[in-house]
């Protein structure tokens, strides 16, 4: 029996952005913490494509918290250097999902790679992923 290759299904994003002066360090070139705030702006936009937005996860009764992240740097981007990031889920579980950012420059070279995992969570603590993320993460490795 051939085994499925999920990965052409995986639902993948490109968010565009340039480094902004307020994000770099002295030397004009994005500051290492910040990369987490680009995470976050890539994944924002991963869920406008995917699902609907934010609120439309949010309307489900269900947001997403961040329980682990983290970046590998290749080179730094530079103040005013356009970038895209990829951003796509590699596995997740009954209440989590976790996804990979692919920091590129406007050459096309790799700058960083990040990962975060976030969990669903309501009022009363962790809940079941909603379905429409479950749906879009089938056949993804468990987190």
């Amino acid at each position: 029996m051939e085994r499925e290759n999920t990965a052409a299904k995986v639902p993948t994003s490109v968010f565009s952005a340039s480094v902004r002066p307020r994000h770099c360090d002295a030397q004009g070139m994005l500051h290492a913490s910040r990369y987490y705030e680009y995470f976050e702006d890539a994944f924002l936009a991963w869920l406008d494509d995917h699902i609907g937005g934010y609120e439309a996860l949010r309307a489900t009764g269900v947001d997403m918290v961040v329980v682990v992240s983290g970046c590998e740097h290749r080179r730094g981007a530079a103040l005013g250097e356009r970038l895209a990031i990829e951003v796509r889920p590699v596995a997740a579980g009954r209440t989590s999902l976790s996804m990979t950012f692919t920091f590129r420059g406007g050459a096309g070279d790799v700058l960083a790679t990040g990962h975060t995992t976030y969990v669903a969570v309501s009022a009363d603590g962790p809940v079941t992923l909603p379905e429409r993320l479950r749906a879009l993460t089938e056949g993804l490795p468990s987190a």
